[in-house]
């Protein structure tokens, strides 16, 4: 028996809900030849009011969207990523005088 990733809810914002769930379609075509989308639709996220603020999984951003996604923490960018150590603090060292 394999081992499976853990699941846990974490908050998404807005705009990277709006990333991955958001379905366009070709529209038209302006002169220089380039096809012009159209938002053809968004999957609606379910809500969470939790009543506090909190920060998006992938990008950092602050959110009150309540907006959380099943997601593998292993996985999320912002998390363990490059902008992860903007949120790091070592708290052996302190600074006495």
């Amino acid at each position: 028996m394999s081992a499976e990733p853990v699941l846990i809810p974490l908050a998404i914002c807005e705009m990277c809900w709006l990333e991955e769930h958001a379905k366009w379609e070709p529209e038209s075509m302006n002169e220089s030849g380039n096809i012009l989308m159209r938002l053809a639709g968004v999957d609606m996220p379910e809500i969470v009011e939790i009543g506090s603020v909190d920060i998006c999984c992938q990008c950092g951003s602050i959110t009150i969207a309540g907006i959380y996604n099943m997601m593998n923490p292993a996985e999320v960018y912002f998390i363990n990523g490059d902008r992860a150590h903007d949120f790091e603090f070592n708290f052996s060292e302190t600074d006495e005088d």
